[in-house]
């Protein structure tokens, strides 16, 4: 599976942003298929104080990669608390169409203007998830990873530009 993605956000009033994303997907599996759509993401966030609120929804558009296997609509909730201006706890609800929503639970800890380090928990499946973000002045380097029970290791590799 590859997934490429370009996401754009902006200030649409006061501490309220929005933000938009295009995805392609490709399921590729050698001498069977090889497959492409695409998907549209959609989210906003609110910021106050020490306190940040974030909604997104994924898949808006139900990309199909064929006639039965699909990327199914999935949406987030998040709560994040500024604890400290280097350390950040965060619980988001998640979930996927109509099945019963899931909760993640993490932290967020800065030792450096450029080094973010995240360590999380994930309730379904039950995951402990990390990251390391990594940034070079208006670029960034994000890597975050977590030890699935039927996939293994699954990787996440991230490479931004902020304007």
């Amino acid at each position: 599976e590859n997934y490429l993605e370009l996401a754009f956000g902006f200030p649409v009033a006061g501490k309220f942003s929005f933000g938009l994303s295009a995805a392609g997907l490709n399921c590729w599996i050698k001498d069977f298929s090889n497959e492409f759509a695409y998907a549209l993401k959609v989210g906003g966030r609110f910021e106050s104080g020490q306190f940040l609120v974030g909604i997104w929804v994924n898949n808006v558009n139900v990309p199909r990669l064929s006639s039965v296997d699909y990327a199914p609509v999935s949406y987030s909730i998040r709560f994040d608390y500024r604890a400290l201006r280097n350390l950040n706890f965060d619980f988001a609800i998640r979930g996927v169409e109509t099945a019963l929503p899931f909760y993640n639970l993490g932290l967020a800890f800065m030792p450096h203007k450029n080094l973010l380090i995240g360590l999380g928990v994930n309730t379904e499946p039950i995951l402990l998830e990390y990251g390391l973000k990594v940034s070079f002045g208006k670029m960034f380097l994000n890597y975050s990873g977590n030890r699935h029970q039927q996939l293994g290791l699954t990787h996440n590799f991230c490479l931004g530009v902020i304007p």
